[in-house]
């Protein structure tokens, strides 16, 4: 089975430069291929792949004098990029996505490394190209293989690592019998109905925290853009984004881990 663990990680000054860099890299190369494969679409009615036609690209790419500062970063998480958004493409197809859009500086950033020297200690992480190891929390013991680490930058700010482990164990095999079975309908005066009777609550921690992201965005909305002021305001506005959503995260998973209990 397939085990993912997402830790914190703090890296040093150096490292956050190099990162950043990194991040920018991954997205000049979504923001690029995007744009190649809509224009040849638009232009000629050709569908270019990410596999058989992007990914030459960039040994290409590398060799130029124009993109040459693309062979200092992970090259395997800049051909990941190409496959990301080919598996975009098809989710758009088949009707279960949006169409891609390009990628901001400002928005949140992430990157796929799953070869090199990827490690995972008590202490810290390993990732291709990075100097030295990057410090973290590692709050859960890792158990299997290591297959891949996707690093992600939040709009706060933030570093986490997604560490995904093979641990060589088979699924358990699904149940053949289903022996209870309850219905729950989703409210707004409650958050959840069971057809028990059992009603939980709206939690007002959360309404609190609604209340104070409304008041951060009108006060966005009165700075003038491009000034300092919007800026720090809009990463007042970021931070109250992501308590609403730790809020929100943590009050359904302690509320389906009671649940669980029960049954």
């Amino acid at each position: 089975m397939l085990r993912a663990t997402k830790v914190r990680i703090y890296p040093t000054p150096k490292q956050v430069a190099f990162l950043d860099r990194q991040f920018g890299a991954v997205r000049f190369v979504w923001n690029k291929a995007l744009a190649i494969k809509t224009h040849r679409y638009r232009a000629r009615g050709q569908k270019l792949k990410g596999k058989r036609d992007l990914k030459p690209l960039l040994a290409v790419a590398k060799r130029s004098r124009k993109y040459g500062w693309l062979a200092d970063f992970d090259a395997m998480s800049l051909q990941q990029t190409c496959i990301n958004l080919d598996r975009v493409f098809i989710n758009f197809f088949e009707g279960r996505a949006r169409f891609p859009r390009f990628k901001r500086k400002r928005g949140a950033q992430s990157s796929y490394h799953c070869t090199g020297k990827i490690a995972v200690g008590e202490d810290w992480i390993t990732v291709p190209k990075v100097l030295g190891r990057i410090p973290a929390i590692v709050h859960r013991q890792t158990v299997g293989k290591l297959t891949s680490i996707t690093l992600t930058k939040t709009r706060t700010g933030k570093y986490f690592a997604a560490c995904l482990f093979d641990d060589e164990t088979e699924p358990p095999a699904p149940p053949q019998v289903v022996r209870d079975v309850i219905g729950v309908d989703v409210g707004l005066a409650h958050v959840a109905i069971d057809s028990t009777g059992r009603k939980t609550d709206n939690p007002k921690f959360l309404k609190r925290a609604q209340r104070n992201l409304r008041r951060k965005q009108k006060a966005l909305s009165r700075k003038q853009k491009g000034s300092k002021n919007r800026a720090k305001a809009r990463l007042i506005v970021a931070k109250a984004h992501e308590k609403v959503a730790n809020a929100r995260a943590d009050f359904q998973h302690k509320l389906t881990a009671v649940r669980l209990s029960d049954q």
